[in-house]
C-alpha cells in the first residue's frame, strides 16, 4: 500500500530568461484541471502537454508561446465532481477505485488550501462578505489610523509644542479655553479676538443660534442649507426660451409662444409646446383663443405679454394688456390663473394690425420693415423730444439710424437719453452722434441704440438749424431673457 504527503498543488517558478514549459508537479486527471497565474494574474493563453496511466497525468506541463518572465505559478484547480460510478457485484478495478480516491484527494487538497487562505470569523459567528473594494478600503483605513495613532502620541507627550507646524495637541487648547472662560489674564486673546475675561457682547451668537435645528451640527446645517435656498429661489428671476413671433397663418393678429419657461423667485411655469394667442380677441384659455385681458385692440398701440401659470395644474398661458406691470393686468377674466411674469411685447400699426417682428437673443427686437419715424424734421440748437415707434410705458433702447442736413457749413447733431437732460451738440459742447457737416447742405449720418424715456421719446438737437431723418429698426425690450 502507498500514501501521499500534504500537497497544496501548487507549482511556482521565477524564470528570468524567457521561458516556455511550466512543470505541474501534482497528478492532474483532466488537462483543464491546471491553472496559471503571472505576476499575479491568471493566463488562459497556454496549451497543457500531458500523458495519462490509468487515468491520471503525472507529467502535465504548461506551455506558452511565446514565452514569458516573471512570477510563474502553477496550480490545481479541479472542479469538484464525480467521473466514475461503480456498479453493485461488477469487478472493481484496483486502478480504478484508486483513481476515484486520488481524484477526491485531489480536490480535498485544493479545497483546503483555499480555506486557509480565506477571511474567517471567530467560532460561533458567522462569516460577512467582504469585496476587493471593501478589502482595500480596509487596509487604507488601517494605515489612516496607524498614522492618526502616532499623531495622538506626539501631543500626548507635547502639549505645549507644535507637533506640526501650526498644530497644537488639544490639551494645550482645552487649557486655554479653560483659562479665557473663567476671566483668564488681560492680554491674553480669547477666540472672537477680544482680551481679557470673555464676556457677551452685541454681535455675539445667542445659544439659539448656534443650536439651529435639533441642536446637532447636521440638523444646523442642514436649517442653513435650507434658508439659502429659499433666499436664492427669491433672488431669481427669468426667461428661458418663449421666443414670440408673428404666426405664419395670421401674422397680423396672432402671436406664437415657443417652448420654454419662466420664473420670478420659487414660481416656475413651463411651455411644453408652441402656444398661439389672438391680439384682436377677449382672453379665453387655450391656444389659439383670444388673448387681450380687457378692451379691444387700438391703432399703434403697445400690447405687453404676461406669463400665466394655472393653479389647478400649474400648466402655462399668456394674456395680453396695455399695462407695463403685472399688478395693472385686468385679472377679470383670469379666474385660477397667476400673472407670473412679462415676457414680451407686441406693437401695433395704423391698421391696429401687429407690425411684424423678429425676437433675437437678449430680448432684442427688429422690425421687418424700418420705421421712418422722422422724415425731413426741422432741427435747430434748441433742445426738442422726438417721438419714436416703441413700447409705450417702459424704458427701451432704441436702435436707430439717422441722417441729418444743414446749410451751415460746420454743423453736428446729437440725439441722446432724455434722461441726460438737455444737451448741446458740437465738438465744443456734448458731442454729436450724426456725423458732422463739412460742405453746405449736405448730409450727415449716424447710428446708435439710445434709451427712451416711458413716452417712447429720445433727444435731439443741432449745431446749426437743418432736416432730420431717422429711421428705427427695433429696440431692446428687457425682460430677463439670458440669451
Amino acid at each position: 500500500m502507498s500514501t501521499t504527503t500534504p500537497d497544496d498543488r501548487i507549482s511556482t517558478y521565477n524564470p528570468v530568461v524567457a521561458t516556455t514549459t511550466f512543470p505541474a508537479t501534482f497528478p492532474i486527471f483532466d488537462n483543464a484541471d491546471i491553472g496559471v497565474l503571472v505576476d499575479g494574474v491568471e493566463r488562459f493563453d497556454f496549451t497543457v502537454i500531458s500523458t495519462y496511466v490509468d487515468g491520471i497525468s503525472n507529467d502535465a506541463v504548461a506551455v506558452f508561446s511565446p514565452a514569458i518572465t516573471g512570477e510563474v505559478m502553477v496550480f490545481g484547480k479541479r472542479s469538484p465532481r464525480r467521473s466514475s460510478r461503480f456498479v453493485n457485484g461488477a469487478p472493481l478495478p484496483m486502478w480504478a477505485l484508486n483513481l476515484a480516491i486520488d481524484t477526491l484527494e485531489a480536490e480535498l487538497q485544493e479545497a483546503s488550501r483555499d480555506v486557509v487562505r480565506s477571511h474567517k470569523a471567530p467560532y460561533g459567528e458567522e462569516g460577512g462578505v467582504f469585496t476587493a473594494l471593501d478589502i482595500g478600503n480596509a487596509q487604507e483605513n488601517a494605515a489612516i489610523a496607524a498614522a492618526s495613532a502616532a499623531l495622538a502620541a506626539k501631543w500626548a507627550e507635547n502639549g505645549d509644542l507644535d507637533v506640526t507646524p501650526g498644530h497644537r495637541a488639544s490639551e494645550y487648547w482645552a487649557r486655554k479655553a479653560q483659562e479665557w472662560a473663567i476671566g483668564g489674564v488681560a492680554g491674553v486673546g480669547s477666540f472672537n479676538s477680544r482680551t481679557g475675561a470673555v464676556t457677551a457682547q452685541a454681535g455675539d451668537y445667542t445659544s439659539v443660534q448656534v443650536s439651529r435645528g435639533a441642536g446637532t451640527v447636521e440638523s444646523a446645517l442642514a436649517a442653513i442649507e435650507a434658508d439659502i435656498v429659499s433666499t436664492k429661489s427669491l433672488l431669481l428671476s427669468g426667461i428661458e426660451d418663449l421666443i414670440l413671433s408673428n404666426n405664419a397663418g395670421n401674422p397680423n393678429t396672432h402671436i406664437d409662444i415657443a417652448a420654454g419657461k419662466v420664473r420670478v423667485g420659487s414660481v416656475v411655469v413651463a411651455n411644453l409646446a408652441t402656444l398661439t394667442k389672438r391680439l384682436n380677441g377677449t382672453w379665453v384659455a387655450g391656444s389659439g383663443n383670444g388673448g387681450l385681458d380687457t378692451g379691444a385692440v387700438a391703432a399703434n398701440g403697445t400690447y405687453f405679454l404676461y406669463a400665466l401659470r394655472k393653479v389647478s395644474d400649474g400648466s402655462f398661458d399668456a394674456v395680453f394688456s396695455t399695462s407695463a406691470t403685472v399688478a395693472g393686468v385686468n385679472v377679470t377674466l383670469l379666474a385660477g390663473y397667476t400673472v407670473v411674469k412679462c415676457i414680451g411685447v407686441a406693437l401695433t400699426n395704423a391698421s391696429s394690425t401687429i407690425r411684424p417682428f423678429v425676437l433675437s437673443p437678449r430680448d432684442d427686437y427688429t422690425f421687418v420693415t424700418p420705421v421712418k419715424d422722422a422724415v425731413s424734421v426741422a432741427v435747430s440748437a434748441v433742445s426738442a423730444l422726438l417721438a419714436l415707434t416703441v413700447p409705450n410705458g417702459v424704458k427701451v433702447k432704441a436702435k436707430l439710424r439717422f441722417q441729418y442736413t444743414s446749410a451751415a457749413t460746420t454743423a453736428s447733431m446729437l440725439i441722446h437719453d432724455p434722461a441726460q437732460g438737455t444737451l448741446v451738440a458740437g465738438i465744443g459742447n456734448d458731442g454729436g452722434n450724426v456725423g458732422a457737416i463739412q460742405v453746405a447742405s449736405s448730409y450727415a449720418v449716424g447710428s446708435g441704440d439710445i434709451w427712451t424715456n416711458i413716452s417712447k421719446q429720445v433727444r435731439q438737437v443741432a449745431g446749426a438749424s437743418g432736416s432730420l431723418w431717422v429711421w428705427t429698426d427695433g429696440f431692446h425690450f428687457p425682460c430677463g431673457r439670458n440669451a
